[in-house]
């Protein structure tokens, strides 16, 4: 049995990057419901690729996990489906998606029909047996405008069949974020590595197929040096070495040399080529977000954005004296109109990346990250492919036409 902390009370404390460390009295449970020894203050996984789950073997240090909320805005958006009696509560930012609602009471949790949630579909104590049941304390409920509060239970936590942890009893969170659970007797902590939420489980181990009885999850890769050390010797490798090579290009005034594709230059070939690779590198970063492998997205996304800078310094920005405008009626041409396009969305598309990067590796203010960061995301990549798709046009109306 764990080891008290002063005044006997149990304590959640959310490590910088690293695991849950719990202190205090508390017992363990799997997800058939076995307790799991624990003794003394001891540390849970939460980047969901220890090999000695529920607990941290330092998975997370060589991997890159990082524990950063990437959730904008308030933990409590709660909406209110009031009924004639019984008034139900639910916070979507914090909801575990167990099931226990719309498995279990269908004529009031609804899925698939609006509002999802009919306050009048049962009667209310029957509500609120189930809304105690919500392991997450996504869903609370009040009569008259009194609270319907949980039932006691000693500190524990138990981990859910490839879920989050389910924390039951009054077990404080310690998080540097600040981020506080609903209600402090019952909430779920994500353990998967992949929520937006952190903390707290926002559902995505359902959707990127996290398994609990395997230790480094089947997309997570663990390169030499680990993630955060390869990524950025093999990113600044890589961003130099291209730099290198067109400063050098221009420095040996072979720019306008013979490419390797047989009609254009030399520079228009290797701008065109790593455009390609440019895109295809950033839609495997968006693959790997997908899969909950985010440490290795982040700094993917990062690295494929400084190449996408540097190739507009370097090469596009001069491209541009070719379709210098002399009147407005140059932008019927389509040689004209289809490289200024280009130009516009790519300018767009690095800026928004640019922002993405930024908010990924906590180098923007709060007050300045990106509400609908997923949507964005997907629109910038979507920039980028049309980005793409309008340079191999632009080089195909320049040289090849």
């Amino acid at each position: 049995m764990a080891t008290q902390t002063a005044g006997g009370t149990t304590t959640i404390e959310v490590t910088k990057d690293g695991p849950y460390r719990v202190a205090g009295p508390c017992r363990v449970f799997d997800s058939r419901g076995e307790e799991t020894p624990v003794r003394g203050i001891f540390a849970l996984c939460r980047c969901g690729n220890s090999g000695r789950k529920p607990f941290c073997d330092g998975t997370h240090a060589r991997i890159g996990f990082s524990g950063r909320r990437l959730a904008v805005g308030s933990n409590d958006t709660v909406e209110s489906y009031r009924g004639k009696r019984i008034t139900i509560r639910d916070n979507r930012a914090i909801c575990a998606h167990s099931g226990v609602c719309t498995d279990n009471l269908t004529s009031v949790f609804r899925l698939g029909r609006e509002p999802w949630i009919d306050a009048d579909g049962a009667a209310a104590e029957e509500i609120i047996a189930l809304v105690k049941r919500c392991p997450s304390g996504a869903l609370s409920c009040s009569i008259d405008g009194v609270s319907q509060e949980g039932d006691s239970h000693a500190p524990a936590i138990t981990c859910s069949k490839n879920g989050p942890f389910y924390v039951t009893g009054n077990i404080a969170l310690k998080s540097g974020g600040g981020a506080m659970p609903q209600f402090p007797d019952r909430y779920a902590l994500c353990r998967c590595g992949g929520s937006k939420n952190k903390p707290f489980c926002d559902g995505t181990h359902w959707a990127i197929g996290f398994d609990g009885n395997r230790g480094r999850q089947a997309t997570v890769i663990v390169p030499p040096l680990g993630m955060r050390r390869f990524s950025w010797l093999a990113g600044g490798i890589l961003t130099v070495s291209i730099a290198a090579a067109i400063l050098a290009i221009e420095a040996a005034g072979k720019w306008s040399a013979p490419g390797f594709y047989g009609k254009a230059a030399l520079i228009p070939d290797l701008n065109l080529t790593l455009e390609i690779l440019l895109v295809i590198g950033l839609t495997c970063g968006a693959w790997l977000a997908r899969r909950g492998n985010l440490a290795a997205h982040r700094y993917n996304q990062t690295v494929w954005v400084l190449v996408n800078s540097m190739l507009v310094a370097l090469i596009m920005a001069r491209g541009m004296e070719n379709v210098a405008l002399e009147s407005a009626s140059d932008l019927a041409k389509t040689h004209y109109w289809v490289p200024w396009l280009h130009a516009a969305i790519g300018t767009a598309s690095i800026a928004a990346g640019f922002w993405l990067v930024m908010q990924m590796n906590g180098l923007l203010p709060a007050r300045l990250h990106v509400r609908g960061w997923k949507t964005l995301m997907r629109a910038t990549l979507a920039g980028y492919w049309l980005v793409a798709v309008l340079g191999v046009s632009t080089y195909y109306l320049w040289f090849l036409r």
